[in-house]
C-alpha cells in the first residue's frame, strides 16, 4: 500500500510538471480581452456560470445621454395611471406638499416656513416634489409631474384666497388673476417638464455607471440554493 501511495504521488507530480510546462490553449482566460479577435476566430465565448451576472459594459456619454431619452407613450401611461398614483414617488410628493401647507398655516411669517412654501407650494418654482416624483417614477414622469403641479395650484389658491389675511399678504386683483393663470397653466406644464428631465438624468445615471457583479461572487441566500441542486441535496 505505501508503494503505491508513492508511485501515485510521483505519477501526480509528473502530471503537475507536465501541466505547467505546456503552453495554455485557453487564451479567453488569461488575455481578458487583449485578443478578442483569436478567441473570437477559433472559440466561442465562455458562458457565465449559473447564478451569476455577465459583466455590463459602461456605456458612453453620447450613448447614454441619447438612450436615456423614452419617448411618453401617452395612451399606456394613462392606463397605468391608477397604479402611478399609488407609486410611493407620488405618494412622496404629495406628502412633501402637505408638510409644506401645515408649516406655512401653523408658523406664518417665519422665515422656515416661507422658504417651504417657496420650495414646496409655489406654483411654477416649488420644483422639490416634481423632482422626487420624476426620478422615482417607475414610468410617465410627466404626468406625475403635471399632477403635482395642479395639486400645488390648487394649495396655493385655498391659501392665496381662504389665509390671505393669516399669511399677511393682500394682492390686487390684476395679481391675482396672473397667479391663478401660473397656478393652473404654467405652474403644471412646467411641473411636468421638470420631472422628465429628472426620470432622464435617472436613466442616463444608470447607463453611464451601471452597477457591476464581481465575477468570483457566488450568488447568495435562496438564489445560490436554487442555482446550485446538489448543494440542496447535500444538505439533507
Amino acid at each position: 500500500m505505501a508503494r503505491a501511495k508513492q508511485t501515485d504521488r510521483a505519477e501526480a507530480r509528473r502530471r503537475f510538471r507536465q501541466a505547467a510546462a505546456d503552453p495554455i490553449d485557453d487564451a479567453a482566460e488569461l488575455d481578458y480581452g487583449e485578443r478578442k479577435s483569436e478567441i473570437g476566430a477559433g472559440k466561442e465565448k465562455p458562458e457565465p456560470a449559473a447564478g451569476q451576472r455577465a459583466p455590463v459594459a459602461r456605456a458612453g456619454f453620447g450613448a447614454a445621454f441619447r438612450t436615456a431619452y423614452h419617448p411618453p407613450r401617452v395612451r399606456e401611461d394613462l392606463r397605468h395611471l391608477p397604479m402611478l398614483l399609488r407609486s410611493r414617488a407620488f405618494l412622496a410628493a404629495l406628502a412633501m406638499i402637505v408638510i409644506g401647507a401645515v408649516a406655512v398655516y401653523l408658523f406664518p411669517n417665519y422665515t422656515g416656513s416661507a422658504f417651504a412654501f417657496e420650495l414646496l407650494i409655489w406654483p411654477g418654482s416649488a420644483l422639490a416634489p416634481q423632482l422626487v416624483a420624476g426620478f422615482f417614477a417607475p414610468r410617465a414622469s410627466y404626468i406625475l409631474g403635471f399632477i403635482v403641479g395642479v395639486i400645488q395650484g390648487i394649495v396655493f389658491t385655498i391659501f392665496l384666497t381662504q389665509f390671505s389675511t393669516r399669511l399677511g399678504t393682500t394682492l390686487p386683483p390684476e395679481e391675482v388673476t396672473n397667479l391663478f393663470t401660473v397656478s393652473f397653466l404654467t405652474g403644471p406644464v412646467t411641473g411636468g417638464l421638470f420631472a422628465a428631465a429628472a426620470a432622464w438624468y435617472r436613466r442616463f445615471l444608470a447607463l453611464s455607471s451601471p452597477r457591476r457583479t464581481p465575477a468570483g461572487r457566488p450568488p447568495a441566500g435562496r438564489a445560490a440554493a436554487k442555482s446550485n441542486p446538489s448543494r440542496r441535496t447535500a444538505g439533507r
